[in-house]
């Protein structure tokens, strides 16, 4: 700890985010409960909740079935791991019937957990009071409430949480549901996929896209902020993911370019703005919202072929039944591949127009 300290000396990283305590505050995180955490956040006052004026074509209950599941990851040793995965699936948000919020957060470093905990209990009552207070539909305005909503989360935690963020942080994806408008805010490389079927065939239509520190936006403002984008060395080359590093020294090996937390490689380019995307459903289809732990294992096809089997699902059951088929296939895979696994998280939304 205090050979990275020196290194950090130069990026003149605040005191609210000092690592000189990192190990004492880890401690009393660890005897706290995340509730504790949660209230020492300010207050957050809901406005009231009464029916908002939106675009009449749109409006119509799209979201038909629900389901999310969540799997810890292990080590090499076959031992479980604290999940650092989080979800959030809030229905009718601000009373609306057609508007829905569903998220993934998948927390990494010795503090991700908490991080992503603190995400997804924080970001519905932060988006909520948000859209309340703007009352629009515009799609440039909740663009924008999404961006701040994001931003106001952030801050929260390096300001008003005790935890000790410098190497710890989260993705954070949600998928906002305004009847068949979809708005995806993402950072990192949690998913967000549409899968639908049109005639015979299966189609799919990316909600987000990863970001990773190697693609060329990403990479030009990373190094115009000093850091570096290189792999692992080890072995006597360097090989796995492209990570993001400060410019002399091999901290902190962030495989993502964007995040919530991680302090440390904020200092050079890494950032929490979200990424949004806007779509409109155009048939019904299949929603799929997962961490890592699922898209690292399964591709498209993979998954297309067993929606299909539940295509359409007929209650409840079917959609259960899906995504208990997806889970147990990327266990399997990484149960075949890897020694390790990560964490695996899914949420599954079947929407109806």
């Amino acid at each position: 700890m205090n050979q990275k300290l020196d290194i950090l000396k130069q990026f003149k990283i605040p005191r609210s985010i000092s690592t000189t305590n990192q190990k004492a505050t880890l401690k009393k995180l660890n005897n706290q409960s995340m509730q504790t955490i949660v209230d020492k956040l300010p207050p957050i006052h809901p406005q009231p909740l009464q029916r908002i004026q939106t675009e009449q074509q749109d409006e119509q209950q799209c979201v038909k079935y629900v389901t999310a599941k969540t799997l810890a990851g292990q080590t090499n040793r076959k031992r479980l791991k604290i999940n650092q995965d989080s979800l959030i699936i809030k229905k009718y948000l601000c009373n609306q019937i057609d508007w829905h919020l569903f998220g993934v957060f998948d927390g990494h470093g010795q503090n991700g957990h908490f991080v992503s905990r603190l995400i997804s209990q924080q970001i519905p009552k932060i988006l909520e009071n948000k859209l309340l207070e703007n009352r629009t539909s515009n799609a440039n305005d909740i663009k924008q409430i999404l961006i701040n909503t994001y931003q106001q989360i952030e801050n929260d935690l390096v300001d008003n949480s005790n935890i000790a963020c410098n190497f710890s942080g989260s993705t954070a994806i949600i998928t906002y549901l305004m009847g068949q408008k979809i708005y995806c805010a993402n950072v990192g490389d949690s998913r967000a996929v549409f899968f639908y079927r049109s005639g015979d065939s299966w189609f799919n239509r990316a909600l987000s896209f990863d970001h990773k520190p190697n693609k060329s936006i990403e990479l030009k403002r990373i190094l115009s902020q000093g850091g570096r984008v290189e792999q692992s060395f080890f072995d006597g080359k360097r090989q796995g993911a492209y990570r993001v590093w400060l410019p002399h020294d091999d901290v902190p090996g962030l495989a993502m370019s964007r995040s919530i937390g991680d302090l440390v490689a904020k200092q050079v380019g890494v950032i929490a703005e979200p990424e949004i995307l806007r779509y409109k459903i155009p048939n019904n289809g299949f929603i799929l919202i997962g961490s890592d732990g699922l898209w690292d294992k399964m591709d498209y096809e993979s998954i297309q072929k067993i929606l299909h089997n539940y295509y359409p699902p007929l209650n409840q059951i079917d959609v259960e039944s899906a995504i208990q088929r997806i889970l147990g296939e990327t266990y399997t895979k990484w149960d075949q591949l890897d020694a390790a696994r990560d964490d695996i998280t899914i949420i599954l939304i079947y929407v109806e127009i």
